[in-house]
């Protein structure tokens, strides 16, 4: 796997952890501070995995809904979780 590739499965990793059911509340916070802490530049690299992450999401969601990115971001947009 190449370095991008790297730090895109890191992006899912920690996404996995935000998606798991978990009764420790600082699980996603540990798998964040594994990745963003580990080196110096390991925040940037864990934010371009989750840059890359999202384009992937993004343009699979493009191919099922038909929508083009920009109505899709701005949909978003006005989402909060």
């Amino acid at each position: 796997m190449d370095e991008k590739g790297e730090w895109t499965r890191q992006a899912i990793d920690v996404m996995t952890a935000w998606s798991v059911d978990n009764d420790d509340e600082f699980f996603l916070a540990s798998r964040v501070a594994a990745y963003a802490g580990a080196e110096p530049a390991g925040a940037m690299k864990l934010t371009v995995g989750f840059v890359n992450l999202t384009a992937i999401l993004l343009l699979q969601l493009q191919e099922a809904s038909g929508a083009d990115a920009h109505t899709i971001l701005q949909d978003a947009a006005r989402l909060t979780l």
